[in-house]
Parts: structure tokens; sequence; C-alpha cells
């Protein structure tokens, strides 16, 4: 009888490999988008910091906030990526069909 092939953790694609990573990931891009789209969140006129109105200050601060979390989000993808030596489907180059 044959018995089933035991998936080994270099086999696995990045994602199911690093399961908590990817939700990291997930997270930060689904938050940046949120925050950006969540009109009620920054649409007052009253709050007012200095002369700005609430909306300018808004976007001062979560422009720079969203570089800082996508620079993150780049250095965790890193982290998915396979190391050069590493055998099996995850570790093929994209321009390489695997069988």
């Amino acid at each position: 009888m044959n018995q089933p092939r035991i998936a080994s953790r270099a086999s696995r694609s990045p994602v199911a490999a690093h399961p908590v990573t990817s939700a990291v990931i997930a997270i930060l891009i689904v938050a940046s988008i949120f925050f950006a789209v969540y009109v009620p969140l920054y649409a007052s006129a009253t709050p007012k910091v200095g002369d700005f109105p609430f909306f300018y200050f808004f976007l001062l601060a979560y422009m720079p906030a969203v570089g800082i979390v996508m620079w993150i989000v780049i250095v965790l993808q890193a982290r998915l990526r396979p190391e050069p030596g590493a055998e099996g489907p995850a570790a093929a180059r994209p321009d390489e069909v695997t069988k």
C-alpha cells in the first residue's frame, strides 16, 4: 500500500508555513485601508490643532504612519520568502514552471 506523503515545511507555501506572520501582514494592510476609508473618523471641522482643521492634521500624521506600517509589511514579507538554497515548490523562481 502506498503511504500518504507527509508534506515537509519546505514544500508548503510561505503563507501556510508562517500563518501568524501572514495574519499580521493582512491586519496591518486592512487597518491602513480602513483608517483611510472610514471618513467619520476625520470628517469634522470642529476639532482644530492650531490653525489646521483636524482633517489636515490627520493627513499629516497618517501618511508617515502608513509609510512606517508598509515598511513593517515589507520586512515581514521578506521573512516569508524561501531561502536561496531551499528545495521544493516554494523555492521556485516566479518564471519557473514547477512539476
